[in-house]
């Protein structure tokens, strides 16, 4: 709770109480005219509160009671000839962690004086009073990045986002860690004190960095100010000859956990799959399998990470061809094995090789005539395909669901993953009338799990539709992923697959969207049946005349 005792007066002091003790006074002239919003607004720029998270009570001076404060309640005070308001009480951001935020804006300000103005970053060891500012620093960091951002799904932590946001403080926090970051490289392997205690800030940046990346609007935020440079360079450095051992798998590990959140934006997925150097390292990070196959927990799960950054960049169609071009299905090929052993591990592999399956079969069907070159591609198809076929055999969604919950998964779109569950590999033009005529979508799913099933490519192509089912199944267990599907306006489409797929209404995966109930829980929304618009575009998608993509995102005209 933060304190603010106003005199409304001419003048007065406004002071700022964290616990019992005064942190801030301030001198303000609070007019005769001063409107209610202009009140608040003044006391917002006074103590650096974010103007949406105030919420004023105050003292009564004739009942002595604690009442909220409206426009109505601060005209008669304020004008009143008697009463006045003599103490307000500013609720919002808890006032401890205001303080934790406050202390962790002042910490970057002194490290960027310091690397201005003394030299800090020039020397490898401790010269005056810089033990004290990197115990400052890594005592505020620290706080920072373990107390006040995590969880990320709590509104404490949402206001302590907002609340370091309206300090305007992003650009010089990633100034300061690429300063870090050349300090670091610059030293070979060295080791000192002072080189240490600055690597481990290094760390203590890309954790916070991490943690601040947890909804759609904190990634646009940190995207554009610069994020997925510093992110892109980190994971560079994770191959650099030159640092000491420890350090390149922390840097893997850190980098991959912001690009893993950052991937799922469009512009983000282009541009990395665009850099050839990227793609060369991350094809090779994904190949390599020893945390994968790790008993430790914190080990096997950076492996996840990996798996989910892959599925986040594989999500968008224009990056398929820069995958295809490195071998990404032999790698894929390699590492299922190592994938089997949980369900997370597996359900990312799985997607990943869902969103590539649709593809490299139309590459297949195009290039039938070609015997001996797609004799190879045919096999690794159908070891993938078995793979993904046992997954789906092996797990429920549930269990991908508790995962999530446990680690703290935040999405930000949906849409990926029902274009998924719309995919529709169709045949040769010649065979498209008899295959439209005899698929029954509902009995090839459940022959299609038949352990005495073999799976070839012309049956593979269900594959990443069921798969798409699944992770919708998986991911509308929870409501706020529900909401993102109503604000991408997508929800017409998951109705529609029910349609398709009678036997998935009985399964809480289309039930979130399609049961009234479940609707309104979600703000703002109303049950309603799919539009005609939509209707002609899922018709159309099942036909094979449109892409997914083009037939849930395209405008009126490109359909």
């Amino acid at each position: 709770m933060i304190e603010a005792v106003v005199s409304t007066q001419s003048t007065g002091d406004v002071s700022l109480l964290l616990g019992n003790r005064v942190t801030k006074t301030h001198q303000v002239a609070v007019k005769a005219d001063c409107t209610y919003y202009g009140f608040l607004t003044l006391i917002c720029d006074k103590f650096h509160i974010p103007y949406g998270l105030v919420w004023v009570s105050f003292i009564e001076p004739s009942t002595k009671q604690n009442k909220v404060l409206n426009a109505m309640s601060y005209e008669r005070l304020h004008r009143g000839s008697h009463d006045r308001i003599t103490q307000v009480t500013v609720m919002g951001a808890h006032a401890n962690m205001m303080g934790t935020v406050d202390d962790f804006c002042s910490a970057i300000l002194a490290l960027d004086h310091a690397i201005q103005h003394h030299r800090f970053l020039e020397t490898d060891t401790l010269q005056d009073d810089e033990d004290g500012i990197l115990y400052h620093l890594a005592t505020s960091y620290g706080v920072m990045a373990h107390s006040a951002l995590f969880p990320w799904q709590t509104a404490f932590c949402e206001n302590n986002r907002a609340y370091f946001y309206s300090r305007c403080l992003s650009y010089k926090f990633l100034s300061t860690a690429k300063k870090i970051r050349l300090y670091h490289l610059s030293k070979n392997g060295r080791e000192s004190t002072k080189i240490r205690a600055i690597t481990d800030l290094r760390y203590m940046t890309l954790h916070l960095l991490w943690n601040f990346l947890a909804t759609r609007a904190d990634r646009t935020h940190w995207y554009e100010h610069g994020a997925v440079p510093l992110a892109v360079e980190t994971f560079f450095d994770s191959e650099h000859e030159n640092l000491p051992m420890q350090d390149n798998p922390r840097l893997l590990e850190l980098s991959i956990g912001v690009l893993a959140q950052l991937a799922e934006m469009e512009s983000v997925k282009i541009q990395l799959c665009n850099n050839s150097r990227f793609m060369r390292r991350f094809c090779d990070v994904i190949a390599d399998t020893k945390d994968l196959s790790s008993a430790d927990d914190e080990i096997l799960y950076n492996g996840q990470l990996k798996l989910n950054t892959l599925v986040c960049l594989l999500s968008s169609p224009s990056t398929h061809r820069q995958f295809l071009k490195r071998n990404i299905l032999s790698i894929l090929a390699r590492v299922s094995s190592f994938v089997t052993k949980n369900v997370a591990s597996h359900y990312f592999f799985s997607l990943s090789v869902a969103f590539l399956l649709g593809f490299s079969l139309k590459d297949v069907q195009k290039n039938s005539n070609c015997e001996n070159h797609q004799k190879d591609k045919i096999c690794v198809l159908s070891s993938l395909a078995f793979s993904v076929r046992n997954f789906l055999k092996q797990y429920r969604p549930s269990q991908q669901h508790e995962f999530e919950v446990e680690k703290q998964y935040v999405w930000i779109t949906i849409k990926p993953y029902v274009e998924l569950a719309w995919s529709n590999v169709i045949p040769s033009c010649q065979d498209r009338r008899k295959y439209l005529k005899k698929v029954d979508l509902q009995t090839v799913t459940s022959v299609y799990l038949d352990d005495d099933f073999v799976i070839n490519p012309s049956n593979a192509r269900f594959l990443p539709k069921i798969t798409g089912l699944w992770a919708l199944a998986n991911m509308t267990r929870n409501k706020d992923n529900v909401k993102i599907i109503y604000d991408e306006g997508i929800e017409d489409f998951v109705t529609m697959i029910s349609w398709e797929f009678p036997q998935f209404k009985q399964r809480r995966a289309l039930n979130c969207v399609c049961n009234d109930n479940c609707n309104n829980t979600v703000p703002g929304t109303q049950p309603h049946p799919p539009s005609l618009q939509n209707i002609c575009r899922a018709k159309f998608i099942r036909l094979g005349a449109l892409s997914p993509q083009v037939g849930i995102n395209g405008s009126f005209f490109e359909v």
